[in-house]
């Protein structure tokens, strides 16, 4: 596939960086960036270019977020000694809230199975108890007992195990973070869906 070729795929490209970034120029940017890095490498060793770029421009964008923390925890840093003289200190808790979720969430789709993550999330996140697992996993408590010890050990892992499947993250944060407003039938109807 020529270079040309390739740029059809932009429009998806562009896509994917929205949804994860939320801002249109840096969308833009960051899939000038997945191009630029396409023609510095063999193409010809590129089996399937779509999957490659997909997946490039996911981990550009998840770089881009990681470092856009990275530098709000050194701004704060270094405003920290004028906070400390002010008569009240700012709450900055929730500014990286998305970009953290966005992480965290990522990490259990590249390490788990989708059974695994649904007992997960369902019962480290939102504390649901073994007995109402059953219903919602299709699996007996014992059994889900036994996934939970799994996710936690594979999550202990640096090995990813999964492709990233870009428009079913950024669902399952909106999901998730509805689920943390009491809203739960969405997330628990994607996790469903996952297992099949």
């Amino acid at each position: 596939m020529t270079s040309l070729e390739a740029y059809t795929y932009r429009p998806v490209l562009f896509s994917i960086a929205y949804k994860m970034i939320g801002n249109r120029a840096v969308a833009e940017d960051l899939v000038q960036d997945t191009f630029l890095n396409w023609l510095k490498i063999d193409q010809q060793k590129v089996l399937d270019v779509k999957a490659y770029l997909v997946r490039s421009i996911t981990n550009t964008c998840l770089n881009y977020l990681d470092s856009i923390k990275r530098k709000k925890e050194d701004l704060f840093d270094s405003i920290n000694p004028m906070l400390s003289e002010l008569k009240f200190t700012p709450d900055f808790s929730n500014i990286d809230i998305k970009c953290e979720l966005t992480e965290a969430i990522s990490e259990l789709y590249k390490k788990l199975p989708p059974a695994e993550r649904a007992v997960f999330v369902l019962k480290e996140v939102f504390n649901f108890d073994y007995a109402d697992l059953p219903e919602i996993i299709g699996k007996k408590a014992d059994n889900c007992r036994q996934l939970f010890r799994r996710a936690q050990l594979k999550l202990s892992e640096k090995k990813e195990r999964f492709a990233l499947d870009t428009d079913k993250l950024m669902k399952t944060v909106d999901d998730f973070r509805n689920a943390t407003l009491g809203e739960f039938s969405n997330l628990i109807e994607g996790l469903k869906k996952d297992i099949g």
